[in-house]
């Protein structure tokens, strides 16, 4: 029952979702429609678009991210990565497109980001075995793993086929853990890097480290380079989806926290 309710809040709970702005928005309607709460609906709806409009620009959403990603940096030298041959890039989601016989399993930006650290880290460590993780997250029949399409993009950025290796189980981060523990059972004494996103790194580490891994951090990108540098407090698409990243990171972590998947 608790984890129905877990994959509603996680399809509705987001605030660049149709859903959520739906929710909020007849929030609005039925307090403007009540007598007693008709002036204060005034003042939902001002509020509303204030907070949409200062959270989703990019002046706000890339302090939000980076004060949440703030200890992790990416690894500068080989030395960092205290001697480790395996690095472990965790996934960020993707988009089975199919059509008339043809299927395209595309990465999210954010998960592309992921595996473009993976592809630097690969040349800066001088070719360690690269594992890519995700499995089927989405719901439409026909969907394909996300290491899978992990596996065809780091081969685009020049990882040999031979160093990669794909988990393709996991739904989320602790699954993610539990598998990826499984395939490298024999080499679990020594430290792995592990590559995620800012604002995923905290709840990563700790899952991971809860089964037995001895992870070096290495963070990567929260963006393209070049984006977001004008307009910095307009709002646009990228703003908002950095700062649904922020908020969903931050929730999934108190989550983690509750269900002791987080030790302290």
């Amino acid at each position: 029952m608790i984890q129905q309710v877990v994959e509603v809040l996680k399809v509705i709970g987001r605030p660049a979702s149709i859903l959520f702005i739906i929710f909020v928005v007849l929030v609005g309607i039925v307090l403007a429609f009540r007598r007693r709460t008709e002036r204060a609906a005034r003042w939902y709806f001002v509020a509303v678009a204030a907070a949409y409009w200062v959270l989703s620009t990019p002046a706000c959403a890339e302090r939000l991210v980076e004060w949440a990603g703030r200890p992790y940096v990416p690894l500068a030298t080989a030395a960092e990565a205290r001697g480790s041959r395996i690095v472990v890039v965790l996934g960020a989601g993707n988009n089975t497109i199919q059509s008339r016989g043809f299927v395209l399993n595309e990465l999210t930006e954010e998960a592309a980001l992921r595996v473009m650290e993976a592809a630097r880290l690969y040349r800066l460590l001088d070719r360690p075995t690269i594992l890519v993780s995700g499995g089927i997250t989405a719901r439409e029949p026909g969907s394909a793993p996300e290491g899978d399409a992990m596996r065809r993009t780091a081969e685009s950025l020049g990882v040999r086929a031979s160093d990669i290796l794909v988990e393709n189980e996991s739904k989320n981060t602790r699954e993610e853990s539990i598998v990826i523990a499984r395939m490298l059972a024999g080499r679990m004494a020594q430290p792995i890097v592990l590559v995620t996103s800012p604002t995923h790194m905290t709840r990563a580490l700790a899952v991971f480290r809860a089964v037995g891994f001895d992870p070096v951090p290495s963070a990567a990108a929260y963006k393209s380079d070049h984006s977001l540098e004008r307009y910095r407090w307009a709002p646009n698409d990228l703003g908002l989806l950095l700062f649904q990243s922020f908020v969903y990171d931050e929730a999934a972590e108190l989550y983690y926290r509750a269900r002791g998947w987080m030790p302290r």
